[in-house]
């Protein structure tokens, strides 16, 4: 006899009814209590995660289903009522999924599915819930539940990556999408922009009837199954709507399903929000897919501008075809609210993206994310583009520009909020504390924003797109460099030059302006064979490299990079690639330290003669200057723990003072310090030996 949930609605006393649920304020933390509960009780004999996340989810969604459905005197059912057994509890809920849950959507579930947990695992989770209203606690509760449960599979599996309901709201509202206009998330996970995109739009509408119908103009695509169930449940669920989420490679149209086919199609969508996977460890390389893509082809750089070649690339980032994905989904005038790795914004061998961006529409504004945002699932630094696709682009217009410092949480996930002076929390009109969240009404702010000015203090400004230097679209790099180059341009004490001037003057020789030859890095493999010290990255500090380096190697493997390398007294060593926190860090080459060989991450800087009086000490002042340090920093794009550079060295612009005098009293100051920590240095040594013999 199949059991029904009738079987169970007899009187009992204590029962919770649904106007008795109150409101989480943290509902993460009771998430988190939860998951950590389970993993007490599972670490040793559970191994499948996933499969327990999703049956989390499913447990999660009766109790969604529960709260929506049932009238404030209304008895709820997703609670433990007086002197019931973890059996008969089970077996409850059990009869709840399967007529409320499974039978009202079969046309999304499988008529097999179950809450496979066993009865303590579902009395364990039902006991922390059933006081609570998840309606009340959060506005997408399933984002909360999916950060906690399922964030860290998707993120190992598929480089997928939860997005904080702080950036999704902001997105959506930000672009504030018409009223029977079509919406789209073309890697959609769970449906967290869908929902937010149903927020605004039912915001708009009076008629429930109408409020139901725009559910229809939401549309989804996952390659995850139970991301595409989980997505359309919970629209539909929350909305009595029947939305439209498919189970398709979003960058493989060729493939979709005939039904996928007749509803997603190329220029037929209003809206687009997404953040799709990214990341080196999941490249697109099947040349059927990249065929399909002019970001699937390889560019060159032909006098100053990018031209797509025939040939294909061997692969390409999800990222990077995703962009190019959603520009053909989009109509004409359609916009576009992406996440994206920041390193595109601004890297040189990425500025073919940009061509293509600029060739097909107008950059609209770009907000630049805190390192924090994604934390603690990635570090990777992101920023949102906000597009429009036009097929008529106007030669020149204005782009927005935002910094946001602060999203709400820290490296760990913990809610920041903002302080007094004396460290307590801020409070707001109903007494609650304030968030520390700059995207809290960002969507109204970077409307109002002011041109860029160089003399003002500025998060959120405008540029025109003629002004944007060598398309590098990150914020910071305005605010930071801009601004302060700006100043000493029109101050008659200093000349600017770049690296690569002084490199065209034949004033320095560098390692990548192709006047130092380069050698190939030695191997792992020659380790430890002799005395040479091989400086990485770690040993440069202080305008000293270290030459206790455990990494050393033998007088011939020396003999083979000595002339590669050309290490001469007065080099400039300069980190270009490696940790975030090494990159910029220089050193000076005194007689001392020529017998060595550098890694392939250091930059290398050599100064002759010349009527410039530019010489290595003052070139080694330069280098550490502040605003010289806040370029590297601004042209330095991280991707986890590795950070790099490159070529934009050479783009580098360099204050000199115009005083030729004054270049030789730096100058002149800089030797000392350098004689200064020789004389050091040599004493040590000497003190070593002498102590080590006796």
């Amino acid at each position: 006899m199949p059991v029904h949930i009738t079987d169970f609605l007899e009187e009992k006393s204590g029962v919770i009814k649904n106007k008795d649920l109150k409101k989480s304020l943290n509902l993460k933390q009771v998430f988190t209590s939860i998951n950590q509960h389970l993993y007490g009780k599972l670490k040793y004999t559970d191994t499948d995660t996933r499969a327990r996340s999703k049956q989390i989810i499913n447990l999660l969604l009766c109790k969604l289903v529960d709260e929506i459905n049932k009238k404030p005197e209304e008895e709820v059912d997703f609670c433990i009522r007086n002197g019931e057994s973890d059996k008969e509890l089970y077996t409850r809920i059990q009869a709840f999924f399967n007529e409320n849950v499974r039978e009202k959507y079969k046309d999304v579930m499988d008529e097999n599915e179950q809450i496979t947990l066993n009865k303590e695992l579902i009395s364990l989770i039902v006991k922390e819930l059933e006081y609570i209203s998840l309606l009340q606690s959060s506005k997408d509760i399933l984002s909360d539940a999916f950060e906690i449960f399922v964030s860290k599979i998707l993120k190992d599996e598929a480089g997928q990556f939860f997005t904080p309901p702080n950036i999704v709201k902001f997105m959506v509202n930000y672009l504030d999408p018409k009223v029977d206009s079509r919406i789209l998330d073309p890697a959609c996970g769970h449906g967290g922009f869908l929902l937010e995109a149903k927020e605004v739009l039912w915001s708009k509408l009076d008629s429930k009837n109408k409020r139901v119908e725009s559910i229809s103009n939401l549309f989804g695509i996952d390659k995850d199954l139970f991301l595409v169930k989980i997505s359309k449940l919970y629209l539909e669920i929350l909305s009595n709507g029947k939305s439209n989420i498919f189970c398709e490679d979003s960058l493989d149209p060729k493939s979709y399903r005939a039904q996928t086919q007749d509803i997603i199609k190329n220029n037929s969508f209003d809206y687009i929000f997404t953040n799709p996977p990214f990341g080196v460890k999941i490249p697109i390389n099947n040349k059927e897919v990249l065929s399909n893509y002019q970001l699937g082809h390889i560019w060159k750089n032909i006098d100053d501008k990018w031209e797509i070649q025939n040939k294909l690339v061997k692969q390409q980032a999800p990222q990077v075809l995703f962009i190019e994905r959603c520009i053909q989904l989009l109509n004409d005038g359609g916009k576009l609210a992406i996440v994206l790795p920041e390193g595109i914004f601004g890297n040189p061998t990425d500025r073919y993206i940009w061509e293509y961006l600029t060739s097909n529409g107008k950059i609209l504004t770009i907000v630049s994310l805190d390192q924090n945002t994604f934390q603690p699932y990635t570090c990777n630094k992101t920023s949102i583009l906000f597009f429009e696709k036009l097929n008529t682009i106007p030669k020149d217009y204005v782009i927005n520009f935002a910094i946001v410092e602060n999203v709400g949480h820290d490296k760990d996930g913990k809610v920041l909020y903002k302080l007094n002076k004396d460290g307590s929390r801020k409070l707001d009109s109903a007494g609650d504390p304030i968030v520390n969240d700059d995207l809290i009404g960002l969507h109204l702010k970077i409307r109002q924003a002011e041109e860029f000015n160089y003399l003002k203090e500025q998060k959120i400004f405008k540029i025109k797109y003629s002004q944007i230097k060598n398309k590098v679209f990150i914020p910071i790099y305005y605010t930071g460099v801009e601004k302060t180059l700006k100043k000493l341009a029109s101050d008659k004490n200093f000349t600017l030059l770049t690296i690569k001037d002084l490199a065209n003057k034949k004033i320095i020789y560098t390692n990548k302006g192709g006047y130092l030859p380069r050698g190939d890095e030695i191997g792992s493999h020659v380790y430890g064979l002799g005395d040479i010290p091989f400086i990485r990255t770690s040993e440069i500090n202080n305008w000293e490299i270290n030459l206790d380096s455990y990494k050393k190697t033998s007088e011939e493997v020396y003999e083979q990079y000595k002339l590669k390398q050309n290490i001469e007294e007065g080099n400039i060593l300069l980190v270009k690639d490696g940790g975030p926190n090494l990159i910029g860090k220089t050193a000076y080459i005194t007689d001392l330290d020529t017998k060595i060989i550098i890694q392939s991450h250091i930059f290398q800087i050599k100064a002759v003669e010349n009527d410039e009086f530019i010489d290595s000490y003052l070139l080694l002042h330069l280098l550490n200057l502040d605003i010289v340090q806040k370029q590297i920093q601004a042209i330095t794009f991280v991707q986890g723990t590795i950070a790099t550079i490159g070529n934009r060295i050479m783009e580098v612009v360099l204050p000199i003072p115009s005083d030729m005098h004054k270049r030789k009293e730096i100058s002149r100051q800089i030797k000392n310090i350098i004689e200064d920590k020789k004389k050091i240095r040599r004493q040590i040594r000497s003190l070593s030996l002498k102590y080590s013999l006796d």
